[in-house]
């Protein structure tokens, strides 16, 4: 998301690589980028996407279409992969007001519909370890805002008691009754419907000692870094499985689409040792993360 009026721009990173390695060499390096037809440009503005806010992609695992949805400030829309143009196609455009500001946007995706819900919010219920999940239905238009909100009072409260807003860090769908919502310091599995997982062979709750800064879903733990490490936990019975700790540095995760790619800065004095720049480093053994 680029520019002063936010748009999407793709990049063709395979092309933007092997121009730097053969920069030397190639006659069409030389022409400046914005001569370069339109054809054979490495980076392009995306067509439909003026005013996007935040944007996410999935891939419905039941019909193996790959859909991306981005907000702007009149609603949101949903685009689809197509491999004979190489690019996404605007498939329909949503008018809807969402949250401000919109801390969530992720996809939902069911084996029922064909294109996929979008949460857009993450509350605390009512009743003790239950959740409100906000949920734009991309098949109809409808909003799911609130239509449940007072399903769990028993009607006799005089007061309506205004919901708890979570510091959400992220929302992840592991399965298709399966949610992964992480705030604060823990993370929770909970179904679309906003109930605890029950699950005799996960557990549908871990607890961190710090606030999470970013997660990485793996089929048989969760990894959790904060600014300087990270530590993994086991959903079958919460045991850290890995650990770095390391106060001299500090870490962010960058990327985890097959491959885990953190970034590593010095800290000297106290402060961020920019100068010297930033490291670069590669999670092994995590190719089979979600």
């Amino acid at each position: 998301i680029l520019g002063k009026t936010p748009q999407l721009y793709r990049h063709d990173l395979l092309a933007l690589v092997n121009k730097q390695s053969h920069r030397f060499s190639l006659h069409m390096n030389r022409i400046p980028e914005r001569l370069v037809p339109k054809k054979f440009a490495l980076t392009t503005r995306v067509p439909d996407t003026r005013g996007t806010q935040k944007c996410c992609v999935a891939r419905n695992p039941y019909n193996g279409y790959k859909y991306l949805c981005g907000a702007t400030s009149s609603g949101i829309y949903l685009m689809q992969w197509y491999d004979p143009l190489n690019k996404f196609m605007l498939l329909k455009h949503v008018e809807c007001s969402l949250p401000s500001p919109l801390n969530v946007f992720e996809m939902i995706i069911t084996p029922e519909l064909e294109y996929p819900m979008v949460c857009v919010s993450v509350k605390k219920a009512y009743q003790p370890n239950r959740y409100k999940l906000d949920l734009i239905n991309m098949n109809s238009g409808a909003n799911w805002f609130h239509s449940d909100d007072y399903q769990d009072m028993d009607g006799t409260a005089t007061v309506i008691p205004k919901r708890e807003n979570l510091n959400i860090v992220s929302v992840f769908q592991m399965e298709k009754d399966a949610i992964l919502v992480c705030y604060d310091n823990v993370v929770k599995i909970i179904t679309p419907h906003g109930k605890l997982r029950e699950n005799k062979k996960q557990l549908s709750e871990l607890e961190f000692d710090f606030n999470i800064d970013s997660i990485l879903c793996l089929p048989d733990s969760v990894l959790a870094f904060h600014k300087h490490g990270m530590q993994g936990r086991s959903y079958k019975n919460g045991d850290i499985t890995q650990e770095i700790r390391d106060v001299s540095r500090t870490y962010k995760l960058l990327g985890s689409d097959k491959v885990v790619m953190l970034e590593s800065n010095l800290i000297r004095n106290g402060t961020l040792n920019n100068e010297e720049g930033h490291d670069l480093y590669i999670l092994a053994g995590h190719e089979a993360s979600y």
